[in-house]
């Protein structure tokens, strides 16, 4: 759900494992990604759009609760690097939808790294995220800066691998 990078179906034999146990796995197709074109992620899933992925991700936990796919003491997701950041949000959110989170080189000090112009690759980002030396963008990206946003609430257990 960024960079308006496809994430594929694809085949692994490391998660055979799981499926013979009755584990189901879903890959969420939220704006943000390219699965739908450009405008998808360029007018829905970037910018002062960017919470409509996180928006997205909870539909699609929902919809796989509703249909009897799972239950939110069952389901666990991940997300790795901005796919990290996503999970953070979502947490925050709703720290109801899953009973387990592995996030992976998570990006979720958002505010602090989108700042500073001197950590490398901060400068090319402000193309996903904005310019947070703009106030409509730090106001907009605080609010959903996963490590700003941590609140006194139940959060499932989390794995940051």
């Amino acid at each position: 759900g960024s960079y308006g990078i496809c994430n594929d179906p694809f085949f692994s034999p490391s998660n055979l494992v799981l499926l013979d146990r009755g584990v189901h796995f879903a890959i969420a197709h939220i704006r943000g990604g390219g699965e739908m074109g450009r405008a998808w992620y360029e007018d829905q899933g970037k910018y002062l759009t960017k919470k409509n992925t996180f928006y997205d991700f909870i539909d699609v936990a929902d919809h796989l609760v509703a249909s009897n796919w799972t239950k939110p003491e069952r389901m666990a997701i991940h997300g790795r690097s901005a796919g990290g950041l996503l999970v953070g949000a979502v947490l925050n959110m709703r720290p109801d939808i899953c009973k387990v989170c592995l996030a992976g080189v998570p990006f979720v000090d958002l505010m602090c790294t989108m700042s500073d112009p001197s950590i490398p690759l901060t400068v090319p980002e402000w193309e996903e995220w904005g310019n947070p030396h703009d106030e409509r963008y730090y106001d907009y990206m605080l609010s959903y800066s996963p490590i700003d946003n941590v609140s006194a609430q139940a959060y499932p257990a989390v794995m940051i691998a």
